[in-house]
């Protein structure tokens, strides 16, 4: 019995099932922020100067996008939603007097421990 090929092919199994965890956190929290900015009502009293409103739409867009390309490619994706969830802090310390981390841990968060996940399991994904 050959146990490097079982090795390879667990880690391979635990590759996969990390990308795929990484996937649906990403897609249920890109929801989560678009359904909260429209049920807020961001999308239909926003103006040109509203730039605050426009780049949290920008932003949940490309959280979505994300996790699109997640199926092609994870790990251009774990960087997008990595990036996404540092645009989220800076937006919510840059916006906000108050620098609300809440805002962070509803926003971004959960695109950084989706994008992790999916760079975690490309890279065991590859090595294995």
């Amino acid at each position: 019995m050959d146990l490097e090929n079982k090795d390879a092919d667990g880690r391979k199994k635990t590759g996969g099932l990390l990308i795929h965890i990484g996937r649906f956190i990403a897609f249920i929290a890109a929801a989560f922020v678009i359904v909260m900015l429209v049920s807020e009502g961001a999308l239909k009293d926003i103006s040109t100067g509203d730039m605050a409103g426009i780049l949290l739409i920008v932003l949940g867009v490309i959280a979505l996008a994300a996790y699109v390309i997640s199926y092609w490619n994870a790990n251009y994706a774990g960087i997008l939603l990595i990036a996404v969830s540092l645009a989220f802090v800076m937006h919510s310390f840059y916006y906000l007097n108050t620098g609300q981390i809440a805002l962070w841990l509803l926003t971004g968060m959960p695109q950084l421990v989706a994008g992790s996940l999916l760079l975690i399991g490309w890279g065991i994904k590859k090595t294995g």
